[in-house]
């Protein structure tokens, strides 16, 4: 109890006659009301008090240790941080100087440290021993030790102080995912120890992973390019759908040369020229098959050297010219179809107008063509195409719908129609018609005579090995019915097929006394 009691030059206003801590000679009244102040019971009064006083001192005491022990303890982890850091990074200072070779810090304890005195209100930290501590927190847990002593050597290097928690815990995480994506790649990847089984088995499954990959690009770039043709192509029908639905097909008219007197075709932009020319000065026209989905816009590219094949220009370019498995509508660069300077026509139309499509799998392009193949009923539904150009509008009648090999040129089956596009004579237009008709797998009544417009729609088919499918159409002679010779259409059974058809084993059916040939009126 000696430790606690009251030092005279810190309480100088206290008396010193004194005992246990209280003023000789004076009553303190614990009773204010009066009830039981009798002498006997001070010096119970003066215990409970030392208790008290004792208690105070004690917790106040114990408390700033506790706190400046807290407070000793976080500093030190923070310096230890530092030099945990420095030294990983290969540097003494934490300030970033360099430090000489041979300087260590080994780690030492912590040492918890009191004033020992009570806890008096206001005295905190006032001054004395409590003043130095809070000026002067303690050092780091660690000192240098000076191995090799220059005189130049000012700041020590620093030795790793194990406990850093923060540091450890954000090395395992990044020891965490290296071992992470080391374990995926042991996982595809052959690796040293594996077993001949096993590297084979990561082989086969690495690569057949990667041709998956590669698979689905490649389809799904596939599919997204069919897809933004066909909006394409969608938008140029929408333009023209209202165009076209206002208006009355336009056929030839004659004017009079006011100088020559000439009766002449005058031709003059329609609305599809209004529409899309300014879009493609390729265009040279407007295809449509009512009821089917063709419908769209035929372009032709052609060089100042009218010798050079320009036919795969458009074969992967849209409308838009812009790359695409789709292609665009495209006339042979050969053909002449309404060719106008000063609105006249220069040359006459070809006697035979090819036009290319792909056979597109969404049934774009001419792959709604395929229904006609060995289909009669469909043909009778849909028998008609319209061809329109710059300046006029046409309408044809299908009367052929065969296959040839666009690969044979020589065999007794070879029939290279699309090199034929003027007939300079009857007997060669006859027998061009009556090639086509050999081959239709649908019989039509539609007569043909010498004279007649050709138009033929070319495309790609899966018969045989380079098939090719040919619609050859006629032109609508003036005020014939559209229908005519349409409606009774039948299914050929005497089908001279291309060579690769009969490749396979299967048997000539062909059998020219039951052919009935086109051939002039008697």
């Amino acid at each position: 109890m000696e430790a606690f009691k009251m030092d005279s030059k810190q309480y100088p206003n206290q008396e010193q006659n004194c005992h246990d801590g209280l003023p000789a000679g004076r009553d303190v009244q614990t009773d204010p009301v009066g009830y039981g102040n009798s002498p006997s019971r001070e010096p119970l009064q003066n215990a409970g008090r030392r208790t008290y006083g004792e208690r105070r001192m004690l917790k106040g005491a114990a408390g700033r240790a506790a706190t400046d022990a807290d407070r000793a303890q976080t500093y030190g982890e923070q310096n230890a941080q530092r030099r945990v850091s420095s030294d990983r990074d290969g540097i003494a200072d934490p300030f970033g100087n360099s430090a000489p070779q041979g300087m260590h810090f080994r780690e030492e304890d912590h040492t918890e440290y009191s004033s020992g005195r009570p806890e008096i209100p206001g005295s905190h930290f006032a001054g004395g021993e409590d003043a130095e501590h809070r000026a002067n927190p303690p050092k780091a847990a660690g000192r240098p030790v000076n191995s090799q002593k220059k005189p130049s050597e000012t700041l020590p290097e620093f030795e790793a102080v194990d406990g850093d928690a923060g540091a450890q815990s954000k090395t395992q995480k990044k020891k965490r995912s290296r071992f992470n994506a080391v374990g995926i790649l042991m996982f595809f990847l052959p690796w040293r120890g594996d077993s001949v089984f096993e590297a084979v088995r990561k082989i086969i499954f690495s690569t057949a992973l990667v041709v998956v990959g590669i698979c689905t690009f490649l389809i799904s770039s596939y599919y997204i390019d069919l897809y933004k043709a066909k909006q394409e192509y969608q938008e140029i029908q929408r333009q023209l759908e209202e165009t076209r639905a206002n208006r009355s097909f336009k056929t030839e008219s004659y004017t009079e040369d006011p100088q020559t007197g000439e009766m002449f075709e005058y031709l003059e932009y329609n609305d599809i020229a209004n529409k899309l020319l300014s879009q493609n000065p390729d265009l040279v026209g407007y295809i449509k098959v009512p009821g089917t989905l063709v419908s769209y816009p035929v372009v032709q590219k052609k060089s100042k050297d009218v010798t050079v094949n320009m036919n795969d220009y458009y074969l992967y370019r849209t409308f838009h010219q812009e790359d695409s498995k789709s292609g665009c509508i495209f006339m042979d660069y050969r053909c002449h179809f309404d060719e106008v300077h000063e609105h006249r026509r220069v040359v006459d139309n070809s006697g035979n107008i090819f036009i290319y499509g792909h056979n597109m799998n969404n049934r774009t392009m001419f792959g709604s063509l395929r229904d006609y193949v060995s289909n009669p009923y469909f043909y009778s539904e849909h028998p008609i195409v319209e061809l329109s150009s710059c300046y006029n509008d046409y309408v044809y009648k299908i009367f052929s719908i065969f296959i040839v090999d666009g690969e044979d040129y020589e065999s007794e089956y070879a029939f290279d129609c699309w090199n034929t596009l003027e007939f300079p004579d009857e007997e060669t237009f006859y027998w061009y018609v009556n090639e086509a008709k050999k081959r239709t797998t649908v019989n039509t009544n539609v007569d043909v005579e010498y004279g007649d417009p050709i138009l033929s729609l070319y495309t790609c088919n899966g018969l045989c090995p380079n098939a090719k499918l040919i619609l050859m159409c006629r032109q609508l002679r003036a005020g014939e019915d559209p229908y005519e010779g349409t409606e009774n259409a039948t299914l050929n059974e005497n089908v001279l097929y291309p060579s690769a058809y009969y490749k396979n084993g299967r048997p000539v059916n062909y059998d020219p006394s039951k052919f009935v040939p086109y051939g002039p009126k008697s």
